[in-house]
């Protein structure tokens, strides 16, 4: 796996994103976790199945709510387990 880059990392937004910008987002994240395109990432294939384990997931919520600026629980990959229901989730 590879080091995330700087602009996915720290982001840090205040203001209200949209569905399909947080989709834009973790589609480039998880590309660069993975180290693949980003148009390989499927937005409803669940986070398990691209093999990422609890401590990944964890550093992932933790880069989204820096991101995003505002508190997301660290099990919330396993609640919304796909990019497409979590991005939903997030713009409720």
């Amino acid at each position: 796996m590879s080091t995330i880059s700087e602009e996915n990392k720290v982001n840090q937004n205040s203001i209200q994103l949209t569905e399909p910008q947080i989709r834009e987002w973790l589609v480039s994240y998880l590309a660069d976790l993975l180290e693949i395109q980003p148009d390989k990432v499927d937005v409803e294939t669940t986070f398990a199945r691209y093999g990422l384990d609890s401590s990944t997931a964890v550093v992932l919520a933790g880069d989204l709510e820096t991101w995003l600026g505002k508190e997301i629980e660290p099990t919330i990959l396993y609640d919304y387990p796909t990019i497409a229901d979590l991005a939903q989730y997030l713009t409720k």
